[in-house]
């Protein structure tokens, strides 16, 4: 039988996103090389499908590409969609929040089971406080993957549309059990959202760390139609206002996320570079 956290995984995969990122897709990895020498190397960060990544070219102007992500299997399927010679040891696995799959579907089976074990079904608000509990030991004890700076090190480090994703798993189990439980939705992603300004400043140290020479980031400014900032983006935003780290160069483009739920959003591409020591 599948597990949960497998499901929400295939389901997260959208549709013909490949077709319909083109434009941004060009423009993005336009951006990209516009930015940086020919002959650096670069590295992606949360590459998934590789949908908004123009693998050929990208390959043709660094000298290398390595591409880093949680599903692996997501990143091969991309690299042989465009037939890019992406060598096999360039794909590194890596969770960017530090919680491995194995987590992700031992706390999708345990909650599961005590919905289906609980009679006449959990109470809502003492589910509500597990689930809680649940997402914050798997946060609490979380490590980093076996990713050292050495095995990560690139001129360039690239991150796109990553920053508003670091929790989207939790997320989506809890809307899972809400179809079961009647619980307060909000509380739990009240809760997610007070962890993201330290997970947010941990990936950034991360992405500086391993960069020689500039981080190029693409976060979302809003979601078109919809008030207010991204969870992710908007902290990853006040993360840099922090650092106080100037903008080398930056482009605005729209990314058609997903056209059939209409959703797309305004991002910024932000090329911050190292500070000489």
């Amino acid at each position: 039988m599948s597990n949960l956290y497998d499901d929400l995984q295939a389901l997260s995969r959208i549709p013909h996103a490949y077709e319909t990122w083109t434009d941004y897709r060009e423009r993005l990895s336009g951006f990209f090389l516009s930015q940086t020498e020919p002959g650096s190397t670069a590295l992606i960060v949360g590459a998934g499908a590789c949908n908004d990544l123009a693998l050929k070219a990208l390959c043709g102007h660094f000298s290398e590409v390595r591409l880093l992500d949680r599903d692996t299997d997501a990143v091969r399927e991309g690299v042989r969609r465009q037939n890019a010679p992406v060598l096999p040891d360039r794909v590194i696995r890596a969770d960017l929040i530090g919680v491995p799959e194995e987590a992700y579907r031992a706390i999708a089976d345990s909650l599961l089971s005590e919905i289906r074990n609980a009679s006449g079904g959990p109470d809502p608000a003492v589910f509500e406080r597990r689930v809680k509990e649940v997402f914050a030991h798997a946060l609490s004890v979380r490590k980093s993957d076996a990713v050292t700076t050495q095995t990560a090190l690139a001129d360039h480090v690239i991150c796109c549309g990553v920053h508003s994703q670091l929790l989207t798993t939790f997320l989506q189990m809890a809307s899972v059990y809400r179809r079961y439980v009647p619980f307060h939705s909000e509380a739990i992603a009240t809760f997610l959202r007070e962890q993201l300004p330290s997970l947010v400043s941990g990936l950034n140290d991360t992405l500086f760390r391993w960069a020689k020479q500039s981080v190029i980031l693409g976060l979302e400014e809003c979601r078109i139609g919809v008030d207010g900032g991204v969870d992710g983006a908007w902290q990853a935003f006040s993360d840099l206002e922090r650092r106080g780290m100037p903008v080398a160069a930056e482009q605005r483009l729209i990314w058609p996320f997903d056209p059939a739920q209409h959703k797309a959003y305004r991002m910024r591409i932000l090329q911050i570079k190292k500070k000489d020591p």
